[in-house]
């Protein structure tokens, strides 16, 4: 039976990192990506921060996975992380997907799309201190990055505690037994 890594996906602001951070209460373990993007805040969760040399020192080594780039800006993981990692959320965009999924295949990669309307994902992200410019380039970016989207669950997230609670129920469906 092959490991399964289950990869959040969805939008700017549709709730995936908070997501990822609730469901570690169920012994599961957040794929920290890599960035060369500068933290929004200080102790930001969801990434480990670096620079361009040290992504081109992993990506000569053959160790890039999951590779994106967004706003001129590299996120990846490392083929390590993934292996080495038991029981894997990951937060990921379409183009990381399809570059994981090329490069790992003897994992099952289990891909769940977090739902949210535009105005919704806006507002979240100017309440974390996006600005306006900041907002509108992410929406646009989105919108070309998603446009084929393939996924294989879609959650709605309007209701975190519910949104939580079926990825938890999707999971546990999926390795055919129950969480902590």
């Amino acid at each position: 039976m092959k490991k399964k890594c289950f990869v959040l996906m969805g939008y700017s602001g549709s709730g995936k990192t908070e997501i990822a951070k609730a469901l570690e209460k169920y012994s599961y373990n957040i794929l920290q990506s890599y960035t060369t993007r500068q933290p929004r805040y200080e102790g930001e969760y969801g990434h480990m921060f670096c620079t361009v040399d040290e992504y081109e020192q992993f990506e000569r080594n053959g160790e890039v996975a999951a590779y994106s780039l967004i706003e001129g800006n590299h996120y990846f993981s490392t083929k390590e992380q993934i292996y080495n990692t038991p029981n894997l959320i990951y937060v990921c965009d379409p183009d990381g997907i399809k570059d994981l999924k090329e490069k790992i295949t003897d994992i099952e990669f289990i891909t769940i799309y977090i739902k949210v309307d535009k105005k919704t994902r806006m507002r979240r992200m100017h309440e974390r201190g996006d600005s306006v410019d900041k907002i509108l380039s992410r929406v646009t970016t989105d919108g070309i990055k998603f446009a084929k989207k393939r996924f294989d669950y879609q959650v709605i997230n309007y209701e975190f505690d519910k949104a939580v609670k079926i990825i938890k129920n999707i999971i546990e469906t999926e390795n055919e037994q129950p969480l902590n």
